[in-house]
């Protein structure tokens, strides 16, 4: 009796193993040819997070790779970046010049290349990069050290193609070009936009760049290549290898907070005044009709497959962190605001906001430079930066070549 109890339960966990291995490659809706490669990921995965959660006390990690994308709330997280890497006492990656139009780009619409950037004395290394460039996993890794953490962050593509539509200029150029939209709105100009570009297969409008697929082109995705079906799969698959974080604008808070776990950082250092908000978007919302939608998925393909399976790996990561979760989150939300109202309220030099230490953070305060650099635009931050960068260099030199002829 008690073999054939013993039985009964051994077939019952090993169908209970079964059904989970068969839900694991259903939901990767995984091929017979990698099927087995990524369902070893999957559960890799899964083990390097139940193993970074038992950690006692995981360590800072001070190299990142942020890949800034366009119009998806990455100024404030670059800003975070930069903070830190300040505070810290490391080296940020930055383009060479200080002035021009796109002097802040590590790349205008190609990736980084050591002749672009300030060199650094000696044999230090490159900390941080979180600068605008295209990604690029090799040219990238040619800059960064080998440990170095990859990090990006991507927005819904509906939102995203109104808000650059918008910032970049595109429906003014549209009204200009086309003299007969007269006074409609915003969005039946960008509805009847998306159904042309949808029956003319090979247009080449211009002013597309900022517009068409761009989170996709910052991930590296070439524009020839926006509606091939099989590579973007395929690109798709060696981006989730390479970025064990995508960040989603939609939920930012909650994003910091995960990239607090995995960075093992605190809430001082992921602390933000929001920046490059547009307040005329909520005076003025541009609205889609529901019938363009279907032709803005035509338009925009790459960056919806590319934002509908990291949304998806974002879900489960986060549902992988447990139920206190949340709480963190809550009580990063509660600090969010008492900084935001202290900044601004323009503090006096002599005024600090104190934050007690929680169950997620400890005590730190905040003084009105702080918020003056939170709330320091970026360009003005980037002068200050490679200026700075750019004489330490030259210092370095001036240093090397006296102790050289001496």
């Amino acid at each position: 009796m008690m073999w054939s109890s013993c039985r009964r339960y051994f077939w019952i966990l090993v169908l209970v193993v079964i059904l989970y291995t068969v839900s694991l490659l259903v939901r990767m809706n995984i091929h017979s040819d990698d099927g087995i490669t990524g369902l070893y990921k999957e559960l890799d995965f899964r083990a390097s997070m139940l193993e970074r959660k038992s950690a006692p006390k995981c360590r800072k990690k001070i190299n990142v790779a942020f890949l800034k994308v366009h119009k998806a709330g990455s100024t404030t997280v670059m800003n975070i970046f930069i903070r830190f890497a300040l505070k810290n006492d490391l080296n940020i990656v930055l383009p060479k010049r200080s002035n021009g139009t796109g002097f802040n780009y590590l790349g205008y619409g190609k990736t980084i290349n050591r002749n672009n950037i300030v060199p650094l004395p000696g044999n230090e290394t490159y900390n941080i990069l979180c600068n605008h460039v295209v990604y690029n996993k090799d040219a990238f890794d040619s800059v960064m050290p080998k440990n170095s953490v990859y990090v990006a962050i991507l927005r819904e593509p509906k939102s995203h193609f109104i808000s650059a539509a918008s910032y970049y200029g595109f429906i003014p150029f549209l009204r200009k070009v086309n003299p007969q939209f007269g006074n409609v709105s915003a969005g039946a100009i960008l509805d009847t936009f998306l159904r042309q570009f949808a029956m003319d297969r090979n247009n080449s409008q211009r002013r597309l760049a900022y517009v068409n697929n761009r989170q996709s082109f910052d991930f590296g995705i070439p524009s020839s290549l926006f509606r091939n079906k099989f590579f973007i799969n395929k690109y798709i698959e060696k981006l989730d290898s390479e970025f064990p974080l995508v960040m989603l604008m939609e939920y930012f808070d909650e994003s910091l907070v995960l990239m607090k776990r995995y960075l093992c950082w605190d809430f001082e250092e992921i602390i933000y005044v929001p920046l490059n908000i547009n307040k005329g978007k909520k005076r003025h919302p541009v609205q889609l009709s529901p019938n363009s939608e279907r032709f803005l998925h035509y338009f925009d393909y790459a960056d919806f497959q590319l934002y509908d399976h990291f949304k998806n790996r974002f879900m489960e990561q986060m549902n992988l962190e447990g139920s206190d979760f949340r709480d963190e989150v809550n009580t990063f939300k509660e600090i969010k605001g008492q900084v935001t109202s202290f900044c601004q309220s323009r503090p006096s030099s002599n005024q600090t906001l104190n934050l007690e230490a929680t169950k997620w953070n400890s005590k730190f305060k905040l003084t009105s430079e702080d918020c003056k650099e939170m709330m320091l635009p970026e360009l003005a931050m980037m002068r200050m930066l490679i200026n700075s960068a750019n004489a330490r260099y030259q210092d370095w030199l001036r240093v090397r070549e006296f102790t050289h002829s001496s």
